[in-house]
């Protein structure tokens, strides 16, 4: 069995591990895999049964640079390097109903290696079970239909708004609590939500890196199409949420005004594969800046 051996410990050699670790730096899954079996190849041909860490990071780098894969064979040492920190990675995917927050944070948590992945409703699902209905109305609807739940302080504030903010707030106190887990035990972290609004939540933390996304659409059509193909083999009941849609859409400008306010990168998600490669390069950008 061929290993790797760090400064601190050896593991045995995995293709797979390689792989996922080139898919980060931007290249594609198949020819990920063929690099990181090219890679095993020439192991196979060593004398050796070991090969240091540093070794492995230069022959990668060499074969992706060979391949012409430039920015490529920069991005994987920029993150090897910053492993090398030991800093958790935390990225928070926020946005509207129906904007393709869980669709993104799925393909996101692939192709960075993140296992962890939760949604905010998760969360109020949690803090419903400990706050009575008759405490906090607001927890227990949807952000969306919150607005049922409350009378409005001034009939000049929007009532949808007013509700979905009274919510966000106790959701955010949760989410910080496992964003806050998360940084004590060291592990990397995707959570996505509707609740996940800038200026809640303290993505200025230390011994951490926390990025933050907002998702929005812009084509109602194209939103309202997405509402009926989510509901696909689900219990969802689309009816619903296009009955609220101009109460969504309220919900919507308010996330993206805020998004604007606290300078979050804003991205209009009509395509999953672009909205992932900004994502990607953002986050790569942001580590190579510190490592």
């Amino acid at each position: 069995m061929f290993t790797v051996r760090t400064k601190k410990y050896k593991l045995p050699f995995s293709r797979g591990i390689l792989a996922r670790s080139l898919t980060r730096a931007g290249i594609e899954i198949v020819e990920a895999y063929h690099i990181a079996e090219e890679i095993g190849d020439v192991l196979e041909k060593k004398k050796t049964e070991e090969i240091l860490s540093e070794e492995l990071m230069e022959i990668t780098y060499i074969l992706l640079n060979d391949k012409g894969y430039k920015k490529g064979a920069k991005n994987y040492l920029v993150w090897r390097k910053f492993r090398e920190l030991g800093k958790p990675i935390i990225v928070l995917i926020g946005g509207g109903t129906g904007v393709g927050k869980s669709a993104i944070s799925s393909d996101l948590g692939y192709r960075l290696g993140i296992r962890s992945i939760i949604g905010t409703d998760t969360v109020r699902e949690v803090m419903k079970k400990i706050i009575s209905k008759g405490l906090l109305p607001t927890l227990h609807t949807s952000s969306f239909k919150a607005y049922s739940t409350v009378e409005s302080p001034s009939p000049y504030i929007n009532k949808t708004i007013y509700a979905f903010e009274t919510q966000v707030k106790y959701v955010s106190v949760g989410v910080e609590a496992v964003i806050s887990r998360a940084m004590q035990e060291g592990f990397n972290l995707v959570i996505n939500g509707i609740h996940l609004v800038p200026g809640y939540i303290d993505i200025k933390k230390e011994n951490s890196k926390i990025f933050h996304f907002v998702l929005y659409l812009k084509d109602n059509e194209e939103h309202i199409n997405r509402f009926y193909a989510r509901s696909y083999g689900t219990s969802r009941n689309a009816e619903s949420y296009v009955k609220e849609f101009r109460r969504i859409l309220d919900i919507q400008e308010f996330i993206v005004n805020k998004a604007r306010e606290y300078d979050v990168p804003l991205i209009e998600n009509n395509s999953l594969e672009k909205s992932l490669n900004f994502i990607m390069d953002h986050i790569t950008g942001e580590l190579a800046k510190e490592v």
